[in-house]
């Protein structure tokens, strides 16, 4: 098969699989203008399940940065009104949302949050809460399905194979997805769909575990983190409100749930470096936690821009996720760091600090804020997550149903959880 018939077979993937688009359902495909064709053939792919219309909201990178060094306060803070507007509409016209996440320029955030901090600040939480009540409505109400997925540039694959020239580089990266998402084998959905059984099966069996604390230790962690009687862990598709199945994340090896902020306490070590979302590069981060709260942080590189993030609001020191993901995972025997959170995640262990997913609590959907706030669902204007999983990481749930119960040794799932059926 040549590369554009993987291409087009992605494409398909992130239409069928990911967004599981009904017929006449709009589609909204959100991400940078260096998107533009693979945006295009999302689109085609789109239609010819009779699905329609389609919206594009393709930003420009450099016109964005441009405003960030020379903007006015008034003009950052209302660069993402268009952006509230065009997020609503999914949610008003229970369209299916594709965001492609790759960045043209992938030094362009992390160098202007080092020369412009304050103005960069300001322009995150303007982004922040362009999407809040699409994450408040169409996530954790249920009400749109939505989807993740990476889409390469080229100096994003430069920077995964900075030996290679950049023709080189591209190839390479798309071969990486291409096997990562099955887009390479003629039967890319039914395999896409074999993967979703494993991690539902394995989700069936931590729930049944009951869980309410886990203990990740070695490799310089030792930390224990509560779970409220409400947790459920989720992992593969899931369903909206109206029951359409869906994949948030192409490709996706995790299963994960929402932590009680209250109760996380210890010393957790970080085994790969991560980008925040103002794109700074962390490298080498320990964070000591105490009652929830990161109370102490180090780290090799970002020590100071990492701890400048996490202040960015009340809740953005606490814990918003923990998942787990073993070192079957294709990605992690892939060996490469790809500095994008959507593949680096699916290689390895993570905790996110900052806001949690209300639908990994039992009823959590309908709560109210006050609800939530009451059994430790964080709430925050950032998700930053940091990978903490390799050959050298235990983890264990603590406190169960059936007592102490090893869930991965030295990054390996145990059995049953190692092949679930």
């Amino acid at each position: 098969m040549t590369h554009q018939e993987h291409l087009q077979r992605y494409a398909d993937l992130l239409v069928r699989h990911g967004a599981g688009l009904q017929r006449q359902q709009p589609l909204f495909i959100h991400g940078e203008v260096a998107h533009r064709d693979l945006a295009l053939r999302v689109a085609e792919a789109a239609y010819e399940v009779g699905g329609g219309p389609v919206s594009y909201r393709l930003v420009d990178p450099l016109q964005r940065a441009l405003l960030i060094r020379r903007g006015s306060p008034e003009e950052i803070d209302l660069i993402h009104e268009e952006d509230r507007r065009w997020f609503n509409r999914v949610v008003v016209h229970r369209g299916a949302l594709i965001s492609l996440r790759g960045d043209e320029d992938p030094r362009l955030m992390s160098e202007l949050a080092e020369r412009h901090p304050a103005r960069h600040q300001r322009y995150s939480r303007s982004a922040s809460r362009s999407r809040g009540p699409f994450h408040t409505h169409g996530i954790n109400r249920g009400l749109c399905p939505w989807v993740v997925a990476a889409a390469p540039t080229t100096a994003w694959a430069r920077q995964v194979f900075p030996k290679l020239d950049d023709r080189a580089a591209i190839s390479s990266l798309y071969e990486c997805l291409f096997r990562f998402t099955y887009a390479d084998h003629s039967d890319a959905l039914q395999r896409a769909a074999a993967r979703d059984h494993r991690l539902h099966a394995r989700r069936r069996l931590l729930d049944d575990l009951a869980i309410r604390q886990l203990h990740i230790v070695g490799g310089g962690s030792d930390l224990r983190i509560g779970l409220s009687p409400k947790a459920r862990w989720l992992g593969g598709s899931k369903k909206t409100a109206s029951g359409q199945v869906f994949n948030a994340n192409v490709p996706s090896e995790e299963n994960f749930t929402t932590p009680d902020r209250r109760l996380t306490e210890g010393r957790l070590a970080a085994t790969m470096p991560f980008r925040t979302k103002n794109g700074a590069l962390v490298k080498d981060l320990v964070m000591t936690f105490e009652a929830g709260r990161v109370v102490d942080l180090s780290a090799s590189h970002g020590a100071k821009t990492f701890g400048q993030w996490i202040d960015s609001d009340p809740g953005a020191r606490f814990l918003g996720e923990v998942a787990l993901v073993g070192l079957d995972s294709p990605i992690a025997q892939s060996g490469l760091f790809f500095e994008h959170t959507l593949l680096d995640e699916n290689a390895s262990c993570h905790v996110a600090l900052g806001k949690a997913y209300a639908t990994c609590l039992e009823g959590g959907p309908d709560m109210t804020p006050d609800e939530l706030e009451a059994l430790g669902c964080n709430d925050s204007m950032i998700h930053t997550d940091m990978m903490f999983g390799s050959d050298e990481i235990s983890v264990i749930a603590s406190l169960s149903d059936r007592g102490e119960v090893p869930l991965l040794i030295d990054g390996q799932w145990c059995e049953p959880f190692l092949d679930p059926k």
